[in-house]
C-alpha cells in the first residue's frame, strides 16, 4: 500500500499469486485425501486379503489406464468402484 492508502500493481499481483497458490495447496491435498478415500473403498469392497486386494486394484488401475490415458488417479478410481458396484449387479 503506498502513502495515498492505494494498493500498487506490485502488491496486488503478489496477492493474486499467493491466493492462487493456497487456492492450488487445498485442491491438491483434498485430492491426495480422495484417492486415499477411494483406495481404501476398493479395498473394502472386494473382501480379498490386503495383498491380494491391492495385486487386483493394481491390475484393474492398469486396465482402465491403458484404455483411457490421462486421467487423475482418482478418475480412474471412480471407473475401477464403478466397474465393480456395475459387475456387482
Amino acid at each position: 500500500m503506498n502513502v495515498n492508502g492505494e494498493v500498487a500493481t506490485g502488491d496486488l499481483i503478489v496477492l493474486v499469486l499467493g491466493a492462487l497458490l493456497a487456492l492450488g495447496v487445498v485442491y491438491w491435498l483434498l485430492a491426495g485425501n480422495e484417492v486415499g478415500r477411494l483406495k481404501d473403498q476398493y479395498l473394502r469392497s472386494v473382501h480379498l486379503p490386503r495383498a491380494e486386494a491391492e495385486q487386483s486394484l493394481a491390475r484393474h488401475l492398469a486396465r482402465i489406464r491403458e484404455r483411457h490415458p490421462g486421467k487423475s488417479e482418482a478418475w480412474y478410481l471412480r471407473q475401477v468402484l464403478a466397474e465393480l458396484h456395475r459387475d456387482r449387479r
